[in-house]
């Protein structure tokens, strides 16, 4: 006989959590994150204040000091080109022949007018020399032959056969002398001797000419040296920044360190349209003895509104936006060791974007661009733009 188990109530109740009372344990947990959150606030803005947070200071923008010429200051344009002559001769002979004498050597200066080759004559001076004596022979007989038609000896007509001979024998003295003038060659102009292609015992032909001969039609070339200038074909979309008469300073570049005063002298009124370019020509105003026929250039234009002509000094320029006014007073933030601070200066003339500096900076220095815009202290600690990318 089995006996039914007796019922029996559990009293869970007391396994209930009362959460009318926080426990001390959550308490304490609590404070402890709200402690330490306010620790990191105070951490924070503690540093803040001491500048050390990167990711608080401002980025800014900076600018190279530079120090430049005036000239350099005011280029609107450079243009790469080569000097030439704008008075030069090519010497070639009137007539084909041989040279029997000649006093070309490159390098040499000759005179306008200057017998400088000679080619073989003998043969035209001995026709010269025959026609000469038939000549006086001719006059001759026209003065007896004169005497005779005055006498009535002879008719008008044998008088004037024997003019007509003296004038054709006029004639041919004439064309003779021409002909030997033709085998003396003379400097056309004042010059230096640059090129030179033949020598003594060649045979030399006229220009256009088609005979054969070693040196050609072109035997010497001889350049006025006073009249080199430079020549650079510009781009047309660059035209209209330069007008007839604008400074420009010509910088040879077996020379960089020196600068020849320029003016634009001519804009060739034609364009090449293979190249979209228009040939310019400036004029040297200062050239010396180390300006030589077809070295290249640089020519820089000059903005004439900028271009201060007679300065030499050195120029040190900053952004004229890196000028500001900070607490009564002129100047820049110098950056060094990524803090910004401020430099009062002293400044000159205004050269396009850029200021003059005349008291302040020495020129390298790294300074805010825009430092306007930066509301920076003297003295802030700062982020460089650059570096953020």
């Amino acid at each position: 006989m089995q006996t039914e188990p007796s019922e029996k109530r559990i009293d869970v109740s007391s396994l209930r959590i009362d959460r009318s009372k926080p426990s001390s344990r959550r308490n304490r947990l609590r404070f402890f994150i709200a402690l330490s959150f306010l620790a990191v606030i105070c951490i924070v803005f503690i540093l803040g204040l001491m500048d050390e947070i990167p990711f608080l200071n401002p980025i800014v923008s900076t600018a190279t000091v530079s120090r430049v010429s005036a000239s350099e200051a005011s280029t609107l344009l450079t243009s790469s080109g080569y000097v030439i002559a704008r008075k030069k001769a090519e010497i070639s002979p009137k007539s084909v022949g041989r040279i029997a004498w000649i006093n070309l050597e490159e390098g040499q200066k000759v005179e306008e007018g200057e017998l400088v080759a000679r080619l073989e004559n003998q043969e035209l001076k001995a026709q010269r020399d025959e026609i000469a004596s038939n000549l006086d022979n001719a006059r001759t007989e026209s003065r007896r032959q004169e005497e005779l038609f005055a006498k009535g000896v002879i008719s008008p007509q044998t008088l004037d056969n024997a003019k007509t001979q003296v004038r054709v024998l006029e004639a041919k003295l004439r064309n003779a002398d021409e002909l030997i003038h033709n085998t003396q060659i003379y400097a056309p102009i004042t010059g230096v001797v640059t090129v030179k292609k033949a020598f003594l015992g060649e045979t030399v032909t006229p220009q256009g000419f088609g005979g054969a001969g070693s040196a050609g039609a072109t035997f010497a070339v001889i350049v006025d040296l006073d009249s080199l200038e430079a020549e650079t074909d510009v781009n047309e979309q660059n035209l209209g920044k330069l007008k007839v008469g604008m400074p420009a300073e010509i910088i040879l570049d077996a020379f960089p360190e020196h600068r020849y005063k320029a003016r634009l002298r001519q804009i060739v009124p034609t364009a090449d349209r293979q190249k979209g370019t228009v040939t310019v020509k400036v004029e040297f105003l200062n050239k010396d003895d180390r300006v030589l026929p077809e070295m290249s250039c640089k020519i820089d234009f000059l903005d004439p509104a900028v271009y201060k002509d007679g300065i030499e000094r050195n120029l040190i320029l900053v952004p004229a936006s890196s000028i500001v006014d900070y607490e009564g007073k002129k100047g820049v933030f110098v950056v060094d060791n990524y803090r910004a601070g401020f430099q009062p200066v002293t400044t000159g003339d205004e050269f396009g974007t850029q200021m003059e500096i005349r008291e302040g900076l020495a020129g390298g220095e790294q300074v805010v661009r825009e430092a306007g815009k930066s509301n920076l202290k003297d003295g802030d600690k700062i982020r460089l733009e650059d570096e953020e990318k």
